[in-house]
């Protein structure tokens, strides 16, 4: 049987885009950004929640409750110290034209207790998106202070779609391990953190998180839920854990969903360092890769990491790769076709020749390893097979991969 495997390759969700030159956005749930203190709101999940501040989703955003219209507070962390050259704002799908914030003020910290500094003091637009507003000075720090002072005049609510903040980070923090058991909604959660790779799974549905892998503090992850041994669905997720590993907020869509926003959220408390098991899944006992190729035809490795704009494969990356030589030698008779991808970042060219080399890297290392080259093809498609919305940072991290298709 000739196999081709599908595995995603990342560059760091809170790097460059393909080119390494674009500033990117670094408040949005792809760049691993969290609300760390929130006002009132309308919702606490879901749509006019703070946390729909940070999706990049000019349709989805946040609301007062009811009739208070007192300047509200926001805390934003961003995942390393950053500098920021520009904020921008969305309004143009706020309910009606008198909910749209109007003046606001922004400040930035080395902390998210104190020590604040006013870097702008943006006055919006009604109804209107990509609301731009350059810094006089790059303002360097880790957490945004957004204050919402007033409205154009309704009511009722107080209404944003969406805040970014440009720039790029200044650090980039060491990979921690975040293994253990976590209580949440679904039943516990229990991760299984091996370099950057994780797999693991939930109580709810017999749900499974399959070929995980973390840059920094994001887990990019598909999940799976069904019979044991029956038909099952799933598709891909992500977790932004704090720096602590003590919590984590998560994001779910189903496989095929071409809406943007997700299907559902999580979140995650640690209840233990050890990780345990469930019914259905224990740590170590089978090879992931094997079991995903025989029950879907593909196996996704998100935890296969490049240097930014880079085929370069980073260290973390180790045990994913290991665990494809590992599938390799399991199952002596297939043959795998390498196939590369990458986001719309830069131009068409430099992403095919990217593309192509990330797949010729990842050959390599499973030549090296001892792995027949005959049994080993690859392929570049740059950005030309999207598999998620270009629109949005996280988006974007789900093209830049490696697939690797059953024939």
């Amino acid at each position: 049987m000739r196999i081709a495997v599908l595995c995603l390759l990342l560059m760091p969700l809170a790097a460059m885009g393909e080119g390494g030159t674009d500033e990117i956005n670094l408040l949005s749930w792809g760049a691993g950004a969290l609300v760390v203190q929130a006002p009132p709101s309308y919702s606490t999940s879901g749509n006019w929640s703070p946390n729909s501040l940070l999706d990049e989703l000019p349709s989805t955003g946040w609301a007062t409750p009811t009739g208070d219209l007192t300047p509200k507070v926001f805390v934003f962390e961003l995942a390393d110290k950053s500098e920021i050259t520009s904020l921008a704002f969305d309004t143009a799908q706020v309910e009606n034209r008198g909910r749209g914030a109007k003046d606001l003020t922004v400040e930035i910290s080395d902390r998210k207790d104190g020590g604040f500094t006013e870097i702008a003091k943006p006055s919006l637009e009604a109804v209107k998106d990509g609301q731009k507003f350059a810094l006089k000075t790059p303002a360097t720090g880790r957490y945004l202070k957004l204050t919402v002072l007033n409205n154009w005049g309704d009511d009722k609510y107080m209404e944003i779609m969406d805040f970014y903040a440009y720039g790029k980070p200044l650090v980039k923090r060491p990979l921690t391990d975040n293994s253990g058991a976590f209580s949440s909604s679904y039943g516990t959660f229990r991760v299984q953190q091996t370099g950057a790779t994780v797999d693991g799974c939930y109580e709810h549905n017999n749900g499974l998180i399959e070929s995980g892998g973390f840059d920094g503090r994001v887990l990019r992850f598909t999940w799976t839920e069904g019979e044991v041994a029956g038909p099952r669905r799933g598709g891909p997720a992500i977790m932004i854990f704090a720096d602590d590993g003590q919590s984590f907020l998560g994001y779910w869509w189903f496989a095929g969903n071409t809406d943007k926003t997700p299907s559902g959220d999580w979140v995650g408390k640690r209840i233990s360092k050890e990780i345990g098991a469930c019914p259905h899944w224990k740590p170590g006992t089978s090879n992931d890769v094997v079991q995903q190729i025989k029950s879907q035809g593909r196996a996704r490795l998100y935890g296969i990491l490049f240097d930014p704009d880079s085929d370069h494969l980073k260290d973390e990356s180790k045990p994913a790769l290991d665990a494809l030589v590992n599938a390799a030698r399991s199952e002596p008779t297939w043959k795998f076709s390498i196939e590369g991808h990458t986001d719309n970042t830069a131009t068409a060219a430099h992403n095919q020749t990217l593309s192509e080399k990330r797949a010729a890297a990842v050959k390599i290392y499973l030549v090296n390893a001892g792995v027949d080259q005959d049994r080993l093809t690859t392929r570049g498609f740059g950005a030309s097979q999207p598999v998620s919305s270009n629109d949005t940072a996280l988006g974007r991290s789900q093209n830049r991969r490696v697939e690797i298709v059953k024939n």
